[in-house]
Formats: C-alpha cells, structure tokens, sequence
C-alpha cells in the first residue's frame, strides 16, 4: 500500500508539471518587431506600461497595457489576437476589419467596438453597450449574443 500511494503521489506531482504556464515582465524591446509596430501604428506615442510574455504548453503570447487603459494580445508573431479598450471606449479605427466595421456602423448606430478578438475559426466583437457579435474571416455575421 506505502508502495501504491507513493505511485499515486508521484503521477499526480508529474500531471502538474504538465502546465508550463508562466508569466514574465518584458521589455518593449523583446515584443515582436510585428507588435511594436502595430502599438505605434495604432497608439502613437501612448506609453507601454506593462508587458508580459506569457508561455503556456509551448504557445506564446504577449499582453500589452497602454498607459491609455487599453490592453492588447499578440501571438507569437507578433499579430494582435484581442484588442480591448477601456469600458464604454472604442478601439482605433482601422484595426476593425472594413466589412465588420460597416456592419456596426449600419446595424447599431451610435455604438462602437469596444473588444475584438480573433482565433482560427472567426472574429468576435463586443460593442460598447456589451452586446457580443460573431463574424467570420470574411467580415459576414454569424450572430450575436448578450456578454456574460
């Protein structure tokens, strides 16, 4: 039985290592040329107050904070994969793709993107009253649903 329970104790202790999830304070310098052009293309000269390289699983990610409030994800890369702006605030125009954008601008006038999100399967936007809209790459609607 001692025998047993230090085999237990050990493939439990191991299934945790699994999970190299980490998070480490970066300097600007160490963000993707790819990001650091995309903060300076979009946010001008809004400061970097916090930058982190997050590894989890071997997938790399970095997560920007703007001085401004805003909060951008890049891959590895260095492509964005969310930006977010503070509440009741808007991204900057043309990180939206254009179909996207013209299709907020003719279905919910007065609002504006305050969220997107891309991964591998389509975009998704949260609107600036909190209303959730899925599109594909294409920029079509897919649906919409109320943010949790």
């Amino acid at each position: 039985m001692m025998i047993l329970g230090c085999v237990v104790t050990l493939q439990l202790s191991s299934c945790s290592d699994d999970d190299d999830n980490s998070d480490v304070k970066i300097p600007a310098s160490e963000l993707p040329d790819a990001a650091r052009e995309f903060v300076a293309q979009y946010y001008g000269d809004v400061t970097m107050t916090s930058i982190e390289k997050e590894v989890d699983h071997g997938i790399i990610e970095y997560d920007v904070v703007l001085a401004n409030g805003h909060e951008i994800s890049f891959n590895a890369d260095g492509e964005w994969i969310d930006v977010d702006a503070p509440a009741g605030m808007t991204v900057p125009a043309g990180i939206v793709p254009d179909a996207i954008a013209a299709y907020v601008a003719d279905n919910f006038i007065g609002l504006g993107v305050n969220e997107i999100s891309k991964n591998a399967a389509y975009y998704e936007v949260e609107l600036t009253n909190g209303l959730d809209l899925i599109f594909d790459h294409d920029g079509n609607f897919v649906r919409q649903d109320r943010a949790a």
